[in-house]
């Protein structure tokens, strides 16, 4: 990617990846053999979510609970997990994230499921804010005129998306991390990860709405400070860029070959789930409470470890 500015942390490692390999693909990151290993998964009905927990079957996660608001999105996942590995153990819950009830009585489930052995929870339900001037042209039946509101004023969608992105986070964050920090967890890894994304960089609403980048600078604050409160009781925490892809909610973004969108959606989708089985095969404390992207190499990442525990580097600061 080109074009933005260097503090954005494109180009953080020299190398950088469209697809999972090496490090990144799932297989090369199972746990050891006979051990219990248990992931969440919010909003894993579709898109990144859906392609985050196939990841973690391919990895060799033991138990795996996938939520979403839609029971036949559940249905279909769980059988393409059980197509990969038949033994393993779903809990699929419908849960709307952004009520805390629901994410309450989920965390309640997972406990009871697996006797309070949790080793990662990934909160990825997020949404966009809806498009403005839809129209469907009569004569192709095709949406024309649509898109993205830009600035303060257009963006009439902010409560429903803060709702979602940075309040389900936060949710999912307050009723899972006693799970994780349990001392009777026998987890070594204990990883909360929130996907938030390169648009929490931007200061302007031109590629994304304002709503959607708040939100994501939201979690990236809030995952500094989980990864600082809870140190001591052994909890990661980690805000992942799952890169530029095409999902439900950025299909829409492109509406003629060669726009910004259409050149910027390039990332496999396969990406997120084979970097996030990575950061979580065993601690990763020099991450913690740190901005990352999946497009960052992996063995390189390591090599940076002194520079970026030394520098506190991946963290947001004022220039002054």
């Amino acid at each position: 990617m080109s074009g933005f500015p260097d503090h954005y942390g494109i180009n953080f490692t020299n190398t950088t990846h469209e697809h999972p390999e090496g490090p990144t693909l799932p297989e090369n990151n199972k746990p050891p053999s006979g051990q219990a290993f248990n992931v969440v998964v919010t909003g894993a009905g579709k898109g990144l979510g859906h392609a985050i927990s196939l990841a973690y079957a391919r990895a060799g996660a033991t138990g795996i609970s996938i939520s979403s608001r839609t029971q036949s999105d559940l249905d279909k996942l769980s059988k393409e997990l059980k197509s990969i590995n038949p033994d393993i153990n779903i809990l699929a819950q419908t849960c709307d994230t952004s009520k805390p009830e629901d994410v309450q009585k989920l965390a309640e489930a997972v406990k009871r499921e697996w006797n309070g052995r949790l080793d990662v929870v990934v909160a990825n339900a997020g949404i966009i804010s809806k498009y403005l001037e839809d129209q469907v042209n009569p004569k192709t039946g095709k949406v024309q005129d649509r898109r993205l509101p830009v600035g303060i004023i257009e963006d009439d969608d902010f409560a429903r998306v803060t709702s979602i992105n940075y309040l389900g986070s936060y949710y999912t964050a307050k009723y899972f991390t006693p799970l994780l920090i349990d001392k009777s967890n026998e987890s070594k890894v204990r990883a909360y990860i929130v996907i938030t994304s390169l648009a929490s960089q931007f200061p302007i609403s031109d590629f994304t709405p304002i709503a959607y980048n708040v939100s994501k600078v939201a979690v990236n604050r809030m995952v500094e400070h989980m990864a600082s409160d809870h140190e001591k009781d052994g909890l990661l925490a980690f805000a992942v860029h799952p890169g530029e892809v095409v999902t439900p909610q950025t299909q829409g973004h492109s509406t003629e070959s060669g726009d910004m969108w259409d050149a910027l959606l390039q990332t496999d989708i396969g990406l997120a789930g084979g970097f996030c089985t990575w950061l979580t095969k065993e601690r990763r404390d020099y991450l913690s409470g740190r901005y990352l992207s999946v497009h960052w190499d992996a063995d390189e990442l390591e090599q940076k470890k002194d520079e970026i525990t030394k520098g506190d580097k991946l963290k947001f600061r004022m220039v002054v």
